[in-house]
């Protein structure tokens, strides 16, 4: 057995630790793949939900296990029609392959090598490759042909990062270096003008951007002393464009986006406003850019004056979105300052009471936010995260909040996917929970659905404790047996559909009958009779239509009436007719 290096030993000890504090009942191989995009993707400040969502790993996964599509530097989630509609300027694809080898392989690229180049042709034939390719793969590979072929005409730039992670203590072998250099040259290929890099990630490199981590504390350089207010603690100041620029962009030159309290993705684009401020930026006019733009507002947990500095402790832009957006894209553009400045104002709200969601509210509210940001300030969703904290679970409602703090994986629950499996478990449409994007999800006229004053609060625990006690049975009902179209996604909104029957024995069971139930009498004998149950209709409605795919099946609300009768005719369960 090979001698490990110390960055090896204390890389070891790092993944051990978070995988019992995030994930204990996770195997090592899974978690380094959720570790290893989480570090190495940091800088673009994806949720928990938004990682898994571009995990691929397990049967027929090609080599690749994870993949990730981002236009602007946003995450592009199923609902790509959010992210076609306006101009452009670039487009990134994100492949991992993590391994925890304790070195680089030659065999990862020519897989990579065989693989990618028929999944990212635009004229691929889906039907053949779903024969070799499990189904998410080939959704999100589709997800980035669809975005290429949308904004073709907005001409932005494409680039493609293939990271390889793992625990080598030692660089790679020249030819190693020599293969994933040929696949750069084949991805290059995919678009006119598309850029490939290759990031070799070992021990080494993934324990500096592990210990790095997600910056909390920040400075910003003001041209002249702030002004003070008088009424609680905060500042107005000029802060110099690209001084500006500077605390808003990360190392790598990336936008930070923990800094905009997720509502990043709101971006308007190429508006008639933004474009406004896009000319005010290139001018080289004596007028100062503070005089034609209202500025910026940042909350933060404390500010302290140090020289010509504000350092500030978790500061978020609150206003000023648009703004930030349009400077950014200016220095990015080689533009320079002039020597002009933007209008900042830092407030420091009291830790407690409601002022900083008041703040974030109001300043935000004339502009379009992602699904459920404005929500997040509502009496029921506060009440959800304040019941769910005495069950151990963390309910994020601000993105990333318990996240950061370092809380197991699969108690942090996020709006979209509480919305998800209630939907499934007590509105009864699997279906819909699968196919609805979280925009839709998140809308009236489903929102209510889910989020209710009237409902039961102790209803949400129960939907997680019944979704988390499917997810385990599938980990270890898929090691014995492969589930049809290779992906867990298809079978356990269905299986808690299944379970609102098989646990009530009823044939229409209401919320009061639900929160009778106790996710003890989910065994493996039921949930193994269910999931048979599951797979022989799966098969049954694919044999009439094979080019259906599962995917489609299972997004369809006849498949779930089919289901439903089913469950109902099944003696095995019992259920009262």
């Amino acid at each position: 057995m090979a001698v490990k290096s110390n960055d090896q030993r204390l890389l070891d000890r790092i993944l051990e630790d978070q995988r019992r504090r995030l994930a204990p009942n996770q195997k090592m191989d899974d978690f380094f793949n959720y570790f290893a995009a989480s570090t190495a993707l940091q800088d673009l400040d994806l949720d928990i939900d938004e990682l898994r969502d571009g995990i691929v790993d397990g049967a027929h996964d090609c080599g690749i296990d994870g993949l990730w599509v981002f236009v602007d530097d946003r995450y592009v989630s199923a609902n790509i029609e959010r992210h076609v509609t306006v101009r452009a300027n670039k487009i990134e694809l994100v492949i991992l392959q993590a391994k925890t080898s304790p070195g680089y392989q030659e065999t990862a690229f020519e897989k990579l090598h065989y693989h990618l180049p028929l999944l990212l042709d635009m004229d691929r034939n889906v039907k053949e490759l779903s024969e070799s390719t499990n189904a998410k793969l080939l959704d999100r590979t589709g997800r980035f042909l669809n975005v290429l072929e949308a904004l073709a005409s907005s001409f932005p730039t494409v680039s493609i990062r293939v990271i390889y992670a793992t625990r080598a203590a030692d660089q790679p072998h020249p030819n190693v270096r020599a293969k994933g250099n040929r696949l750069a040259r084949e991805l290059a290929k995919v678009a006119s003008e598309t850029k490939c890099k290759v990031e070799y990630l070992g021990a080494a490199e993934l324990r500096a951007l592990s210990a790095r981590g997600a910056v909390v504390v920040s400075e910003m350089v003001f041209t002249e002393t702030p002004m003070s207010t008088s009424l609680g603690e905060g500042y107005v100041c000029l802060v110099r464009l690209d001084e500006y620029y500077k605390f808003i962009t990360s190392q790598n030159e990336a936008l930070r986006l923990e800094l905009f309290e997720s509502n990043v993705r709101d971006y308007a684009g190429r508006t008639s406003v933004n474009t406004a401020i896009g000319e005010t930026l290139k001018s080289n006019h004596r007028e100062d850019f503070w005089w034609f733009n209202n500025g910026v507002t940042i909350v933060a947990e404390e500010v302290r004056i140090a020289g010509k500095k504000i350092v500030m402790r978790d500061p978020q832009i609150v206003n000023g979105l648009q703004t930030s957006h349009e400077i950014f894209n200016h220095f990015q553009d080689s533009g320079h300052h002039h020597d002009r400045s933007v209008l900042v104002r830092v407030m420091v709200p009291p830790a407690s009471g409601r002022a900083r969601d008041v703040i974030i509210r109001a300043t935000n509210s004339q502009t379009q936010l992602p699904p459920g940001a404005l929500r997040a300030t509502e009496k029921i969703q506060k009440d959800i995260e304040e019941s769910l904290a005495r069950d151990g679970y963390y309910y994020e409602r601000r993105a990333n909040y318990y996240k950061n703090l370092g809380f197991p994986l699969e108690q942090v629950v996020s709006m979209s996917r509480l919305a998800r499996e209630y939907t499934a478990f007590v509105v009864g449409e699997p279906h819909t929970a699968l196919k609805y994007s979280e925009t839709l999800l998140l809308d009236d006229s489903h929102y209510y659905k889910v989020f209710s004053a009237d409902n039961d609060l102790d209803l949400y625990r129960l939907v997680l404790d019944v979704h988390v006690r499917i997810g385990q049975f599938l980990a270890d009902y898929s090691e014995d047996r492969p589930l049809l179209g290779d992906t867990a996604e298809n079978w356990r909104y269905h299986l808690a559909y299944i379970s609102s029957f098989t646990l009530t024995r009823l044939r229409r069971p209401t919320q009061r009958d639900l929160l009778n139930v106790r996710t003890e009498h989910l065994t493996d004998s039921l949930l193994g009779a269910m999931a048979n149950l599951l797979d022989r209709e799966y098969r049954g409605s694919l044999r009439g239509n094979r080019t259906q795919g599962i995917d489609r099946v299972a997004r369809s609300q006849d498949f779930t009436v089919k289901l439903r009768q089913a469950t109902l005719a099944m003696r095995r369960f019992k259920i009262d007719h």
